[in-house]
């Protein structure tokens, strides 16, 4: 019986947690196909008729072509970087005998507490003279370094759970460590290596901080950044700003929802070890 009622109580929270997760949700997508005027009366409402001219404005006025290829070059550059420096490094650190690696351990652990507000001042006047502010290089730069520590973590903890007598059966037979990563630690880890990939690039997608100090012309914008300057501008037009954020969400969402077991399984078995 208390089993029972432990089961009804815990769908009850979910159930709730999914509805108040939905209200935002729900009122962009109605609120995205209905006229200004009508969006002004109820804020959530049924559409009277349903329009898709807020859609061509969003995405012309929001110039969402040129930033959505802007952030797909930053974000796939990010994701490359990060997977080539950490499936490297997590191999080293779990699988050869590297000197340090106390050290390095505790030093990308304390990399994950810095806060981004903190370093934002530094990198940008290191960035000016470097000439990368307001580049695509230097925002890859700025988000494989910062989202390269969780991520090392999460794949050390994988190869950590990968079998060692596979591993030692290939060096053994004449495998270099370098083939013993390429033909099994690689297959092997591709969960975590999908789940690094999502976590960058959807964080990548979303960071505005670094973005909006960085990124100061109109062409180099990401999609977040464009959202956000579309809002100021279009303050008063609801149903276009809803058209415009469904836009920019849409991309994310079709991401999960095709990622979405990789994602769960790869959280899962990379949880943090020794």
């Amino acid at each position: 019986m208390r089993k029972r009622l432990l089961t009804l109580a815990v769908n009850a929270v979910l159930i709730a947690a999914v509805v108040l997760h939905m209200v935002p949700i729900a009122t962009m997508l109605l609120d995205s196909v209905r006229t200004n005027d009508d969006v002004q009366r109820a804020l959530l409402a049924l559409p009277d008729a349903i329009t898709l001219a807020n859609f061509a404005s969003a995405w012309i006025d929001g110039n969402y072509a040129i930033a959505f290829l802007n952030t797909f070059i930053i974000d796939a550059g990010a994701v490359v970087v990060v997977l080539i420096v950490n499936t490297l490094a997590a191999y080293g650190l779990t699988k050869l005998p590297i000197i340090g690696r106390g050290f390095f351990l505790g030093y990308f652990v304390l990399a994950i507490a810095v806060p981004a507000f903190a370093i934002v001042v530094p990198i940008y006047f290191g960035f000016s003279a470097l000439g990368l502010v307001n580049t695509k290089q230097g925002m890859i730069l700025i988000y494989s370094a910062i989202f390269m520590p969780f991520t090392l973590l999460l794949m050390r903890s994988y190869f950590l759970g990968i079998p060692k007598d596979i591993e030692e059966a290939a060096l053994i037979d004449g495998c270099t460590h370098f083939g013993v990563l390429l033909r099994i630690t690689l297959p092997l880890a591709a969960p975590i290596i999908t789940t690094a990939a999502l976590i960058v690039f959807v964080n990548s997608y979303n960071e505005f901080l670094f973005a909006n100090v960085m990124l100061q012309g109109q062409d180099t914008r990401t999609v977040a950044l464009s959202f956000y300057n579309f809002v100021g501008e279009y303050s008063s037009d609801l149903a276009t700003i809803f058209a415009a954020a469904l836009i920019a969400l849409a991309p994310i969402v079709i991401l999960y929802f095709v990622l979405q077991r990789q994602f769960v399984e790869g959280m899962a078995s990379g949880g943090l070890k020794g």
